[in-house]
């Protein structure tokens, strides 16, 4: 996906999204929520890999969006079904923060 290429070689550092999307399915497919932290890993980014693909998202030109986006929306469906949303969320923080 060229798109992607050009955006992680322009504003991001190369390899960004691939990261976020593989640690987004690593943190909500095979474990538990109580796995995904609040923050991200890597020292380098500071954002939760889900917040590193909502800026991709975003990024990327109208007509390459929905090619991502088809990768992560399966992730996000899990993540949504196993999870509940979180009373003492904020609502103005991102949908999967808002959730536990």
């Amino acid at each position: 996906m060229a798109a992607v290429i050009a955006l992680d070689h322009t504003r991001m550092r190369p390899g960004t999204v691939a990261e976020a999307l593989l640690a987004w399915t690593q943190a909500v497919v095979p474990g538990t929520v109580d796995r995904i932290g609040p923050r991200c890993i890597c020292p380098e980014c500071g954002d939760a890999p889900r917040q590193r693909l909502e800026q991709a998202l975003i990024a990327l030109p109208r007509w390459a969006e929905p090619y991502l986006y088809a990768l992560v929306l399966p992730i996000d469906r899990r993540f949504f079904a196993r999870t509940s949303p979180d009373p003492r969320a904020s609502p103005e923080w991102p949908w999967w923060q808002q959730r536990r």
